[in-house]
């Protein structure tokens, strides 16, 4: 007997597609689970229909991506997705991958999870118990041709589908079935550890925390390898969940918490351990000037992707020892092991800070007495912590000039280590280039000083310190991309500047093909608030106008300047 039946006609086909995946377990595994990766993926997409925010031709990944952003999905049952996604494509397009009947036994269980929850939410079906599939070699053997029809089958069903309207009140039902589901089905420590082990992949590090571990296996950090070395052992026997070293210097620690649990005030721990680290000689401490802390970067986790909504439960929280002042807060991503490397070589804060106030020679091509104010505004709003600000002055009062000599001041005393400027079309985006070749500090260009990438050049050199990039363009490499090599890291930039930062999607016409198109103003703005809340960067936005969005996502004008 399967462990996928449904009484409802319109499942039926995801029942037989999965039924079919079960039965090929244990005569051929890695066929087994290509198919749970097709079902995996017609489920999402079924899901995100019956939601009534469409498909609009996205990858797996992206689906995924989509329900974790959305927050109202079991991490659970996103987990397993991407989980079957992965085992999947290796299956598709590894030959050399061999896959296991135990392998294909933990995505049938995966499988009937995610059915579990489908079944729940979406229908009147009481869920079975599962129960481990027999060998039904010589019983029973779907063949290919069968299952490949009810592939065409299930799209041509899909083409055929309308698009649903979901009223609140269903909406609000299937978030408390999802909310049940999820307290019945949550994540062990080990699997949260596998989401955070990925979650440090992604950024980069070296992950593994069964392989990869300190008290288990004594592993010990290595030159040339960025490193998260699991269960690090202290010299009173307490074990940080995490260790992270870029070679032989060890740069932070990271604390893993349950993926249920909050995160956000639970930086106490993490602290204790920075303090208690040793001085030994198997690696190096990278900052003497401390105090009692004796490791810089300090982070909480429970795997949890970030949502704004679930602010204190989700995200990566980080800490940096160096700034005791400064408060913990929440990021979508670890930093890379060279944002870690930058920003060791920045400024001090406060000194920097000071300098600021101290150089009172501004640039000769952004000096009205205007311009000098909503300079200083900005950087007092700097100096206090802000990390939304807002500058509201009028068209042709010389806002791009006013931003350009903002970025020289801030490069010139290292506030900034590098500057993104975001701009909402094409030609906005030239013109900002064209002024930063053209306006100079004695016979020097900022460009020639500072290096610039414009909107061609996807990532900058370790030596740019501005580039330009439209919002759309930076949405696609954000969220929309699965190339690892072109997607910027959340510790890319420090300073984020957004000209124009009342405007929205209607200008995508002006943009090639291969830049991210919205459906509405809602799209674009939750979108555009995603790209200024990914990066670990204080985001300045300018605007003649400011829209109820923009204060939204910038707060009150520090200064305001008009005709």
């Amino acid at each position: 007997m399967s462990n996928f039946q449904t009484t409802e006609e319109e499942y039926r086909q995801y029942a037989k597609l999965a039924t079919s995946a079960e039965s090929l377990i244990y005569s051929d595994p890695k066929s087994s689970v290509a198919v749970f990766g097709n079902f995996a993926e017609q489920l999402t997409r079924e899901i995100m229909h019956l939601e009534g925010f469409g498909d609009w031709n996205l990858k797996q990944i992206d689906r995924i991506n989509e329900l974790k952003y959305r927050g109202d999905y079991p991490p659970i049952v996103t987990k397993y997705l991407d989980d079957i996604r992965h085992i999947r494509n290796l299956a598709d397009h590894d030959h050399q991958f061999i896959v296991s009947k135990k392998q294909a036994l933990e995505v049938d269980k995966k499988a009937y999870i995610i059915w579990n929850y489908f079944l729940e939410v979406y229908s009147q079906d009481e869920v079975k118990e599962y129960k481990t599939p027999i060998d039904q070699a010589n019983i029973f053997q779907l063949q290919q041709e069968q299952i490949e029809q009810l592939k065409k089958e299930l799209e041509e069903a899909r083409k055929a589908q309308k698009p649903v309207e979901v009223s609140k009140e269903i909406h609000a039902k299937r978030h408390k079935i999802s909310v049940q589901f999820a307290k019945k089905h949550q994540l062990t420590e080990a699997e949260t550890r596998q989401l955070i082990d990925r979650q440090l992949q992604q950024a980069g590090w070296e992950a593994d925390s069964e392989n990869l571990n300190n008290w288990k296996y004594k592993t010990a950090p290595q030159k040339g390898h960025n490193m998260a070395i699991a269960e690090w052992v202290l010299p009173n026997g307490q074990r940080a969940d995490y260790a992270l070293f870029k070679g032989l210097e060890f740069y932070g620690i990271v604390e893993a918490k349950k993926w249920d649990q909050d995160i956000a005030g639970q930086m106490a721990q993490p602290k204790e351990y920075s303090r208690e680290v040793p001085f030994r000689s198997d690696y190096l401490l990278v900052d003497n000037d401390m105090g009692e802390y004796k490791v810089p970067f300090i982070y909480t986790a429970n795997g949890r992707p970030y949502l704004k909504q679930y602010k204190e439960k989700s995200g990566i929280w980080f800490w940096d020892a160096r700034n005791p002042k400064e408060s913990a807060y929440a990021l979508e991503e670890f930093h890379h092991p060279e944002d870690l490397a930058l920003k060791l070589t920045s400024q001090n804060p406060e000194l920097a800070d000071q300098d600021l106030v101290d150089d009172q020679d501004f640039p000769k091509f952004a000096d009205r007495d205007y311009q000098v104010e909503a300079i200083k505004s900005i950087e007092e709003a700097i100096k206090d912590g802000k990390k939304r600000i807002l500058l509201a002055m009028a068209t042709g009062t010389g806002k791009t000039r006013t931003a350009i000599a903002l970025m020289y001041r801030l490069l010139k005393h290292k506030r900034a280590r590098r500057i993104l400027y975001l701009v909402d079309r094409n030609s906005l985006g030239q013109q900002t280039a064209d002024a930063i070749k053209d306006n100079k500090i004695g016979n020097l260009s900022i460009a020639s000083i500072y290096g610039v990438k414009e909107l061609k050049d996807k990532l900058p050199d370790a030596s740019t310190k501005i580039q330009i990039a439209t919002v759309q363009g930076m949405i696609k490499r954000l969220f929309y991309n699965d190339d690892k090599e072109e997607k910027p890291s959340v510790g890319q930039y420090d300073f984020i500047i957004v000209d124009e930062a009342h405007r929205g999607y209607a200008e995508d016409k002006e943009l090639s093909e291969k830049e991210y198109h919205f459906y509405d103003q809602n799209d674009y703005v939750s979108q555009y608030r995603r790209v200024v809340d990914y990066f670990d960067a204080t985001a300045i936005g300018m605007t003649a106008t400011p829209a109820l969005q923009t204060t939204d996502i910038f707060g009150k004008p520090v200064y305001s300047y008009s005709y």
